[in-house]
């Protein structure tokens, strides 16, 4: 009897937990939202981590070093950016000055994780629509900076760089923006001596630079010198 007691108490338990593990997934939402910002700390105005800020302009920085077009004169690098925005480097070319950085994040977040962000939001700002999530961009900045916290693997950076477009406005833009609009980049170096600017850059100009791999080589800078952002002034 004793036995039977105990193996029927077993069989109870083996369903109880078959049937909690059968239940329904909590809900997640797909999150991406592309942030172009000038300087760490304007990202880290959006409520993303400052970790996070700093290594993405790093990684930008890293990767501006390596796909910068390169100029023999000044004029022709003003003539595919903005005037006076270039400068002399120490072997005597010019490079356009980095703009800024282009931050995209893609992943998704749990319901879970919206309750909770909510419940930071001012009353004023508050859903009141039942599940889900609104669009308001103190949340969307809460549930990025969460969900960027907890997965490196969501987010990407590129450099951006300050050109004047056929009508004379200002702007900034990645370089792979540039070339997808028409752009050439036909009076740099590597265009004069690689037979053009996209195939001399391909590899580096088609794909954004994964954040965690640049930051790890190191070498252009610390997480504090990154803060202060750079010069070069703000875009129109």
């Amino acid at each position: 009897m004793k036995r039977s007691k105990y193996v029927q108490l077993s069989l109870a338990a083996s369903v109880a937990m078959a049937i909690s593990g059968c239940g329904p997934t909590e809900k997640t939402y797909p999150l991406q939202k592309k942030y172009n910002f000038q300087s760490v700390q304007q990202c880290a105005d959006e409520k993303l981590p400052v970790d996070v800020c700093s290594d993405a302009y790093m990684s930008a920085m890293a990767e501006h070093r390596r796909i910068a077009p390169v100029y023999d004169s000044q004029a022709d690098c003003d003539a595919d950016f903005v005037a006076d925005w270039c400068q002399q480097d120490s072997a005597g070319k010019f490079i356009p000055k980095l703009g800024g950085f282009e931050l995209t994040a893609d992943g998704q977040v749990t319901q879970s994780q919206v309750d909770a962000a909510q419940a930071q939001l001012p009353a004023s700002q508050a859903n009141t629509g039942g599940s889900g999530f609104s669009t308001s961009s103190l949340l969307t900045g809460l549930l990025i900076g969460n969900m960027l916290s907890n997965n490196r693997n969501s987010y990407y950076s590129q450099p951006v760089y300050r050109y004047r477009d056929n009508r004379g406005n200002y702007g900034t833009s990645t370089l792979n923006q540039r070339i997808a609009n028409g752009s050439t980049f036909n009076r740099s170096n590597q265009a004069k001596y690689g037979g053009s600017y996209t195939n001399s850059i391909s590899k580096s100009a088609s794909k954004p630079v994964s954040v965690s791999s640049s930051t790890s080589r190191g070498g252009f800078g610390s997480k504090a010198s990154a803060r202060s952002g750079w010069g070069g002034g703000s875009s129109s």
